[in-house]
């Protein structure tokens, strides 16, 4: 079972840091360098400085990608001002920075970064690590670089001639078809399983749905909330099972797709 999970996953806010950060790196970007993007970043690795990333799922709300980040490489001091971002560990130990928090993350961890937040992600494993970016709305171009160690500050999002869909068995693809959100789990390596959980009904969800205390869970569509309305977990948005297993009245009130992200290794290593 993760160390700490009945912990409310933190949700960092924008500070007046960030806000003053963000004016400035606006300023500074008049001339920005945009590179051409596809029309789908479907069945599409893109190459990093640090490593790769794919996207995995997307619908009109979130899209989610795999990042995978090399030992002692970083990505760059960087906000998104109009999207919020989730990000959950699945393997190995990174430092995520903000200007409010040094925040060292390890699988089964998981942070919602909410707009206008400059953070910046550093893989500590020999490894490298991997992680589940969930951006809320998908909008890839919505980025604004702060400081970068690959000379990428002007530069908005990576544009085609950095992206491939040759070999993508060499990169552990996988993604998930949104018209068919109960697709088998996705485990690479016994590390980790991801899988998507889709609710059509109030009364199905009711029915059928008991959180995993060892896993971390994300709304991809709709919202869970209390049976006193309140949000408990907004789209986009990540939580521990075991916290929300504590709340034993959930509903949703609409078509609900759950994202389940659990850490096999750690698990395995405290059993």
């Amino acid at each position: 079972m993760c160390a700490a999970m009945i912990k409310q996953v933190r949700s960092i806010s924008t500070s007046q840091k960030d806000k003053q950060h963000l004016e400035m790196a606006r300023l500074r970007q008049v001339e920005r360098s945009e590179h051409k993007q596809p029309d789908s970043y479907e069945n599409k690795i893109v190459i990093k400085p640090w490593g790769y990333e794919f996207l995995v799922f997307e619908n009109e709300w979130v899209a989610v990608w795999f990042l995978y980040i090399r030992k002692d490489h970083s990505t760059s001091m960087h906000c998104h001002p109009n999207k919020k971002t989730s990000l959950t560990m699945l393997s190995g130990k990174a430092l995520c920075n903000t200007f409010r928090y040094r925040n060292f993350m390890s699988a089964c961890d998981s942070l919602v970064i909410n707009e206008a937040v400059f953070h910046s992600t550093k893989a500590l494993s020999l490894d490298g690590i991997a992680v589940i970016e969930v951006e809320t709305p998908p909008d890839k171009k919505d980025l604004v670089r702060l400081e970068d160690s690959y000379g990428r500050e002007n530069c908005g999002y990576e544009g085609c001639s950095k992206m491939t869909s040759k070999n993508l068995d060499e990169f552990n693809f996988f993604s998930f078809n949104c018209e068919n959100s109960n697709e088998k789990p996705f485990t690479i390596d016994n590390r980790f399983s991801i899988s998507m959980e889709s609710y059509k009904s109030p009364e199905n969800f009711e029915a059928s749905f008991n959180p995993d205390q060892d896993s971390i869970y994300c709304v991809c569509k709709g919202e869970l909330m209390g049976w006193d309305d309140t949000i408990v977990l907004d789209v986009g948005e990540t939580e521990r099972g075991a916290f929300l297993s504590r709340d034993v009245r959930l509903k949703i009130d609409e078509d609900t797709i759950l994202m389940k992200m659990t850490t096999l290794q750690t698990i395995k290593n405290e059993l």
